[in-house]
């Protein structure tokens, strides 16, 4: 299995906090990777810094390295703008824009372009409205989401349920075809139902995107996951597959987390 992001040596400082400590480890391509851990452990800190959307937050510091098919995200040639738009994220409070559910998927596509090489030059042009019409059906398709929104596309994204904003992101993210794709915490709004719609997604995106995913919830991780890892105050404890995390933990830490005598 070909291994797309590989950290090493990963530090990152929120000013006085050592938020992450020396985390080295690496994910691979077209599985579901599930990072689990106690509250505050350095879960959502770790997958931001895949996306660098940890720049956003001031006073923080991130040391080490983080290859994406072997270049280093961090590296100060390389375009913020396009490493986030290779790997997209969704966040645990389903955030859709106020504007239509066309608009939502179609606004990224919109606002990107596209590029093509046209006698031997680089160029960048608007979609057409064809093509935008194809990109919003497929990405709803994709998200599960089409049969249920196909006849009020122009209605609100903020008038669906908390389960269909959730899939709508989702939607939105695979709009400008990201590479990887991370989740921190998706379903821990959602209700039953649609926390098993998300999960449902997740495992069929896999097929044709790399998928990590931040969950307090250890069933959750079960059930979906092929690989997981386990962080505790900053550390990544273990990682490995999820059967074996799950049944035969190597860390005494890992063991005392599954079982309930640590959180």
């Amino acid at each position: 299995m070909t291994t797309t992001i590989h950290t090493e040596d990963l530090n990152v400082y929120f000013e006085r906090n050592h938020a992450l400590i020396d985390v080295t480890m690496d994910i691979q391509n077209n599985q579901v990777t599930a990072v689990i851990g106690p509250s505050g452990c350095g879960k959502s800190t770790f997958i931001r810094c895949i996306n660098r959307m940890n720049d956003l937050i001031p006073g923080c510091v991130v040391k080490g390295k983080v290859l994406v098919d072997g270049e280093d995200v961090n590296d100060d040639k390389v375009d913020v703008v396009d490493v986030r738009r290779r790997i997209g994220m969704v966040f645990q409070k389903p955030n859709p824009f106020p504007k239509s559910i066309y608009e939502n998927v179609a606004y990224a596509p919109r606002l990107h372009g596209v590029t093509e090489v046209v006698d031997g030059k680089v160029r960048r042009r608007k979609h057409t409205k064809k093509e935008l019409d194809e990109i919003v059906e497929r990405s709803l398709r994709r998200a599960a989401l089409w049969e249920e929104v196909k006849d009020r596309l122009d209605k609100s994204g903020m008038s669906l349920s908390g389960g269909q904003q959730q899939r709508l992101c989702i939607a939105r993210t695979l709009s400008i075809d990201p590479e990887i794709i991370l989740f921190d915490e998706p379903c821990s709004a959602l209700d039953p139902i649609a926390t098993s719609k998300i999960e449902d997604l997740l495992v069929d995106l896999k097929k044709d995107y790399t998928v990590i995913i931040v969950t307090h919830s250890m069933q959750q991780a079960a059930r979906i996951s092929d690989r997981t890892a386990f962080f505790y105050l900053g550390k990544m404890i273990e990682m490995g597959d999820t059967k074996q995390i799950f049944e035969r933990p190597q860390m005494e830490l890992t063991e005392q987390y599954i079982t309930g005598r640590m959180g």
